[in-house]
């Protein structure tokens, strides 16, 4: 196996190149059976309030700078070649009215402007008219993402109405429950109000897993949806056969060939509801209290848990919080009691991670997410929208590192590839922001070598930014090195993708080989470039997912994994202390560290990032991600586990009557969800919401608003256990400070009166 490195001729005109990980999906499509076979691609686009009304008047008839994109039509069918989701469309609207805009910088401005951002479904055909308008600066394409197969037929778009805004919200309000996951069973008896009512007033069905029976709306390109009543009508006719509506929906069919979660006996999306808006319909405590959380549910495609190189995730997510948004609105006119039809209070949980990225609030979905948190909560209150997010699971995958690099030095680290892997595997390089002079974005700053391992011819090819060079046998391109420059506040940011293929594939396509492959960056500026973050993106099994993922590591040989015990070390201020030692003692140390593996979406504003604890001695779960000191961390801890020995948490499982034990992160978040509900609904003893707890000198990535959320989760029985046991950001040393796990504290367990109580003695 030789082969050559050369420059890619694959990337002028495409404007999916910027997102590296659809760009080479499309190019190895055949191998790994991604996308639609028409090319279709949703792309992500951010435009000033200016723009992106003319594009609203487009898609409405108008003639403006849009209409060749908007108006292009496919060569062989005729049909329109750009598409818009009406929820996306009136999502957009919102925004524009609303002020929910994201200050951002153009690399060739220097004065700030904002930013409004959309997505848009656009066939290969009408690919040179996006360049077009992308290169006269008329939009900025930040995202492509694949989009399913299915129906792409919509109505047209048309706007939302708007609401009125609360000053405050009023005392024992509604609060709407949002969930985003994977496998949401709607039919389950815990989402119910009553034996034959449902509690989940819209659900958004992303998987398209088979033909539906049952009545729905058609208005979602790549999607259906169904009202609370659908969901009824249902319930009356197939009062205790969960599977039947489930059939009914397309979200069980057996002549489909996708992964079908619903047929299992726990899944994900149904478990983490459960902690974040299920009740006991036999206690009349809980009933009373489950007729004021109204669901609004998204089952995402079984692509996402197919495949977490964060390949499909981000578009899903964007798509979701779009509908969320416009369902949100419309449901807070229709429960409104006292007639003036404002926004109800939102609490959305998102139980999932991802290692891509850059981690500094600046990345496509962390602006989509800021986008929708601003737009809901308009000029209200902070707790009227909030986003509840797990930190992930990645604290020891090996997955994150950091380095140093002196001027004409090369630093390097190796790739560890597993062998038998059936999917791509991907690593990303940030480089820290740059300012720009005078308006000028500076030169290249580092040149990146890949090494394949073993007797591999070496490459001596270096990146370049712009373009992208690959390892060629024959005509199969076997990896890719994508060199790219994003923009930032007042300068930029350069990121290096790498992309290989799979080390196995039953179809006999290409592979490359197994082993240690090398990373080799070089310094070419005149001074040190510190702290360069590496990040192996996720590539581990989902749940029930048979795609044969193996996730690759940072393999190094100085990092522990194990304390002189034999335990995983659970400690990841301790890398900071190795990473000392060895540098007085022998002059080198590792760059893997455990430290920078909190998930890049809780860089948003407005998320609340939430770890996982043990109940048993509060430490932290050893899969628990970690942040950075000086920056982002996570908010919370709840329990994901009972002890070391007692993993996870008790939940529903798929259908009414079962129970299931999940953990991880995942299992926390909801329970922060929950409890946030619980009281922005209801007032301290003294019939008002508790004042925010101070943080002292908050770090540069923690906001003031986390110890508002803070004190809203905890609880006034706990108190004591709170004064005992938490752990602020700003405390000293000692065994409880853990300010890159806990940030501003603990939630205890609140379950006391559910259906799933402790596995433990209380």
């Amino acid at each position: 196996m030789a082969g050559k490195w050369d420059v890619s001729d694959k990337l002028a005109g495409a404007p999916q190149r910027i997102r590296p990980e659809t760009h080479w999906f499309q190019e190895t499509i055949k191998q790994t059976k991604q996308g639609r076979e028409d090319g279709r691609l949703w792309f992500s686009l951010w435009l000033t309030p200016e723009r992106a009304q003319q594009l609203c008047d487009c898609f409405a008839g108008k003639l403006n700078e849009f209409a060749e994109l908007i108006n292009a039509k496919c060569k062989d069918s005729k049909e329109r070649a750009v598409t818009m989701a009406p929820t996306s469309y009136a999502a957009l609207c919102l925004a524009i009215s609303e002020g929910g805009v994201e200050p951002a910088v153009p690399s060739d401005h220097d004065a700030k402007i904002d930013l409004v951002g959309t997505d848009i479904l656009v066939h290969p055909d009408a690919f040179p008219a996006l360049e077009a308008l992308s290169k006269k600066g008329a939009i900025e394409v930040a995202e492509a993402g694949l989009a399913i197969a299915g129906d792409i037929k919509a109505p047209p778009p048309k706007r939302a109405s708007r609401r009125s805004i609360p000053d405050k919200i009023p005392d024992k309000s509604p609060v709407i429950i949002a969930i985003i996951d994977d496998g949401v069973g709607i039919a389950h008896h815990r989402f119910r109000a009553a034996e034959k009512e449902t509690r989940i007033k819209h659900f958004l069905d992303l998987a398209l897993i088979g033909k539906p029976t049952a009545t729905g709306a058609v208005d979602e390109p790549l999607a259906r949806s169904w009202t609370g009543g659908d969901i009824d009508r249902l319930l009356a006719r197939y009062p205790r056969d969960e599977e039947q509506i489930y059939r009914k929906l397309g979200l069980i069919d057996h002549t489909s060939e996708l992964r079908q979660p619903l047929r299992a006996a726990v899944t994900h999306g149904t478990h983490m509801l459960d902690l974040a808006a299920g009740y006991d319909l036999k206690s009349k405590a809980e009933a009373d209290e489950a007729n004021q959380r109204p669901i609004i549910a998204v089952q995402l495609p079984t692509q996402v848990a197919e495949n977490r190189s964060d390949t499909w995730l981000p578009q899903s997510l964007k798509r979701a919080l779009d509908w969320i948004l416009v369902k949100a609105d419309e449901l807070s006119a229709e429960l409104s009691s006292d007639g003036k039809r404002r926004r109800l209070p939102l609490v959305v949980n998102g139980s999932f991670g991802s290692l891509a990225g850059p981690q500094d609030g600046f990345g496509d979905v962390e602006r989509r997410i800021t986008q929708f948190v601003k737009t809901y909560r308009g000029d209200g209150p902070e707790d009227l929208c909030t986003f509840v997010l797990s930190v992930g699971n990645a604290l020891q995958l090996r997955a994150a590192a950091r380095m140093d690099v002196c001027p004409e030095h090369i630093g390097e680290i190796p790739w560890r590839v597993l062998p038998d892997d059936k999917t791509p595997s991907f690593v990303q390089i940030w480089l820290p922001r740059v300012e720009h002079v005078c308006g000028n974005a500076p030169l290249q700053q580092v040149e990146v070598f890949l090494v394949p391992p073993r007797d591999m011819p070496e490459n001596k090819l270096s990146s370049k930014l712009g373009e992208a060079i690959e390892w060629k046998i024959g005509n199969d391109v076997l990896a890719r090195v994508y060199h790219q420059r994003f923009a930032r506040p007042d300068g930029s940011r350069e990121c290096i993708t790498i992309a290989i293929r799979l080390t196995t594939d039953d179809q006999g396509g290409p592979v490359v080989p197994s082993g240690l492959w090398l990373i080799k960056i070089k310094n070419t500026t005149e001074r040190v470039l510190h702290n360069i973050d590496l990040r192996v993106h996720r590539d581990d099994v989902g749940m029930f997912a048979r795609t044969g993922a193996r996730q690759s590591y940072f393999d190094h040989p100085e990092y522990e994994r194990f304390d002189s015990s034999g335990r995983t070390i659970n400690d990841e201020r301790l890398d900071d202390q190795a990473r000392d030692d060895k540098l007085r003692r022998y002059g080198s140390w590792t760059r893997v560290t455990r430290q920078g593996t909190l998930s890049t979406y809780a860089c948003a504003e407005g998320v609340l990032a939430v770890g996982g604890y043990r109940r048993s001695d509060n430490q932290p779960a050893a899969y628990s991600s970690a942040g950075r000191v000086g920056g982002r961390t996570p908010d919370l801890a709840a329990i994901s586990e009972e002890s070391p020995a007692i993993p996870g948490v008790l939940a529903a499982g798929t259908y009414s009557g079962s129970v299931a034990i999940l953990s991880g992160t995942s299992v926390a978040a909801p329970q922060v969800t929950r409890a946030l509900a619980d009281q922005i609904r209801k007032p301290d003893n003294a019939g008002r919401r508790q004042t925010p707890t101070p943080v002292e000198k908050p770090g540069p990535g923690q906001l003031i608003a986390l110890a508002k959320q803070k004190a809203k989760v905890e609880t006034v029985e706990r108190r004591a256990e709170k004064v005992q046991r938490t752990a602020v950001a700003t405390s000293g040393p000692g065994p409880e400070s853990r300010a890159l796990r806990y940030g501003v504290g603990r939630l205890p367990f609140t379950f006391r009166s559910s259906s799933y109580p402790k596995r433990i003695g209380e």
